[in-house]
């Protein structure tokens, strides 16, 4: 406790923020979406009409639209 004209206390010291330790539950999981990400992508190469075909709005379908046509 000091007077009126005494010093200010110095000031504390900044808190130490360490970096999260990598959790391996996560790396495993990620490496599980990347698994299915190229999986998923090996089955859609294989399909006629994927993202070149009937997907992409704009496209010109004068042909069949309906099974069985």
């Amino acid at each position: 406790m000091g007077g009126f004209f005494a010093p200010d206390p110095p000031a504390p010291p900044a808190p130490v923020v360490l970096p999260p330790a990598p959790d391996p539950e996560a790396a495993a999981a990620e490496e599980r979406v990347n698994a299915i990400n190229r999986n998923r992508r090996g089955l859609l190469g294989t399909i006629a009409t994927s993202e070149t075909g009937l997907l992409q709005p704009g496209g010109n379908r004068a042909g069949k639209s309906l099974l069985g046509e």
